[in-house]
């Protein structure tokens, strides 16, 4: 049976089901917060294969010019090689660049990309980097370099967010294969299955037990203690940021609206969240934070 979200995702594996399953702490080391009123999590990106890929493809190229150099210093080379050393030159030259570029916006922009889900407004919070949209771009131009430092904070109704689990399979390069998951939000328009944007949420080796422990938190018992709901609480662990809105400890915000979006993420009841959003001005679904 295909998704019932328009479009669908690449790579489709199932839609997972809005009804939470049994919270289980130890399939929850994902989560960096989770008090009675908020969830927070984790979205660490990997950048270990661009780095890789830099100093492989790199030391390739210093390789190359030094054979190149000792050849033509022993009169060993010829013009056929000359040619297929300067297009392998050039060729090298912009894998490099492009490792590059992959690399520094993996040091510089955000490293994580938190969510906060508050289970008393029924609202989710996103924050995500304006720097990624040109992560893996085959030519980004130089401006992109200026979005390192830049993100957009993103609300979204929680009846309007739903979980869909990617799959692929991987080949073991010492034999076999094997399934990889992803788990992916779904953000659609008010009662619908158009699909607004995907989202992100994380690599999974336990399949549907993450969008469940997302799901008991915001669908069940929400007016009790989080003890009562059949979940334990979650602190901040002392090296993570205490809030998802300084992920960048270096990055000042000084946005009043920035400041809004923290306490309306953190609120008690829907009506302390709409004291907070008119005190605040805030109207929008978008906040772009330069």
């Amino acid at each position: 049976m295909p998704s019932c979200y328009k479009p669908p995702i690449g790579c489709w594996k199932s839609d997972l089901s809005d009804g939470g399953g049994p919270g289980n702490k130890r399939r929850a080391n994902y989560i960096a917060c989770a008090t009675d009123n908020y969830l927070e999590i984790y979205r660490k990106r990997k950048i270990i294969g661009p780095g890789i890929l830099f100093f492989l493809f790199g030391g390739g190229e210093i390789l190359i010019i030094f054979a190149f150099f000792f050849s033509l210093n022993q009169n060993r080379i010829d013009l056929f090689v000359i040619i297929m050393l300067f297009f392998t030159f050039i060729g090298l030259g912009l894998v490099l660049y492009f490792t590059l570029f992959t690399l520094l916006f993996g040091h510089y922009s955000p490293v994580s990309k938190p969510i906060r889900f508050n289970r008393k407004t029924g609202k989710v919070y996103l924050y995500e980097a304006v720097a990624m949209k040109w992560m893996f771009n085959t030519w980004p131009p130089r401006r992109a370099f200026k979005d390192l430092n830049k993100f957009h904070i993103k609300v979204y109704d929680w009846k309007n967010f739903h979980g869909v689990l990617q799959g692929s399979t991987v080949v073991n390069v010492k034999g076999g294969s094997f399934e990889s998951y992803t788990l992916v939000g779904a953000a659609c328009e008010p009662n619908s299955y158009k699909v607004i944007e995907y989202i992100y949420i994380r690599e999974t080796d336990c399949f549907t037990m993450d969008w469940h422990w997302i799901c008991h938190f915001m669908g069940r018992n929400t007016d009790k203690p989080l003890d009562q709901a059949g979940l334990e609480y979650v602190d901040y662990k002392p090296w993570d940021a205490k809030t998802f809105m300084q992920v960048k400890p270096k990055l000042k915000i000084t946005s009043r609206q920035i400041e809004g979006l923290d306490k309306a993420s953190k609120a008690g009841s829907k009506e302390e969240l709409a004291q907070i959003e008119q005190e605040y001005e805030l109207t929008k679904t978008v906040y772009p934070v330069e």
